[in-house]
């Protein structure tokens, strides 16, 4: 009777493998993907994902959302792609992005949040759904099965808990790079909802430097501020003004982090009236200090 052990002698040395012209140098890691400090979360109500959609902003860290149940789409820095259940989505740090057009109160998503020591290997299936086998869906729910019981594992699960979120990572990254980087297609995209976003966006884009309002929004895109107000609330669950305050503190920390202006003109340049006006409102929304935030962001960069 054959045991496993003789049919994997057979299949090893059917392989016929030579001996190494060099023994010192092989196969070499070359754009692994690795993930550390992953944090899991699951929303299962539209209402839910909503209401926190602006709680974690400005996020520093990957963001990789796995549906489930319920098609909805995500916007990215002004860009609309629509997941169906059974495709995963990774939005890369500091960008903006939120949830809308979500079918269902019910819903079944997702998210593995982490920091990396290398991001290079993840801009390659950033930003694009990944339709995700039987077999990685079911990789994702193992992964989540053992992060509800990290209190109670020992230090070498907890480690291969991370080793299993790099493995996924991994797996979609090759999955991404062996077949063709097209967007998932959908007859529903892109819909008015998107249509109305998009205007938003451009129009904020065009006044960067300045202090935007409702108001000029409404009159630029021909409609009454209020039923500007509600047709944004409807399609995203979350109100405009939130959403333009967290479209300049999003901006404003992509230059804190990633230039060297001054926090004067990098307030200008978001359009706040003032330095004060921008520490006071970055404060309220983030809980420090401009300066503060800027130094801490860099030391974290360095240490990584």
């Amino acid at each position: 009777m054959q045991t496993p052990y003789s049919q994997a002698a057979s299949q090893l040395a059917a392989l016929r493998m030579q001996a190494p012209d060099d023994y010192f140098h092989g196969v070499k890691a070359r754009n692994l993907c690795y993930v550390d400090n992953i944090v899991l979360f699951h929303r299962t109500r539209k209402r839910e994902l909503q209401r926190r959609t602006f709680e974690s902003r400005p996020h520093h860290r990957f963001v990789l959302i796995a549906c489930f149940e319920t098609e909805g789409a995500i916007n990215v820095d002004g860009r609309v792609f629509h997941l169906h259940p059974g495709d995963a989505f990774l939005v890369k740090p500091y960008q903006f992005h939120f949830y809308m057009e979500v079918q269902n109160e019910r819903m079944n998503w997702l998210f593995l949040t982490f920091e990396t020591r290398n991001p290079k290997p993840f801009e390659v299936f950033a930003n694009t759904p990944i339709p995700l086998s039987q077999a990685l869906c079911q990789d994702a729910v193992d992964i989540a099965t053992r992060y509800t019981q990290r209190e109670t594992l020992d230090e070498v699960s907890l480690d291969m808990t991370t080793f299993a979120a790099s493995s996924l990572l991994n797996k979609l990254r090759a999955y991404s790079l062996n077949r063709s980087r097209k967007l998932i297609a959908s007859p529903k995209y892109p819909t008015a909802g998107y249509e109305l976003v998009e205007k938003i966006n451009t129009f904020l884009e065009m006044q960067s430097e300045e202090s935007t309002s409702i108001t000029q929004i409404a009159t630029a895109l021909s409609l009454s501020e209020s039923h500007l107000r509600k047709r944004f609330k409807t399609l995203t669950g979350v109100s405009l003004g939130s959403y333009l305050v967290h479209y300049k503190l999003n901006r404003a920390v992509k230059l804190l982090v990633h230039s060297d202006d001054s926090l004067t003109q990098i307030a200008l340049d978001c359009g706040y009236e003032s330095l004060a006006a921008f520490s006071r409102s970055f404060k309220k929304q983030l809980g420090i200090s401009p300066s503060r935030y800027r130094t801490s962001e860099r030391f974290d960069r360095l240490k990584k």
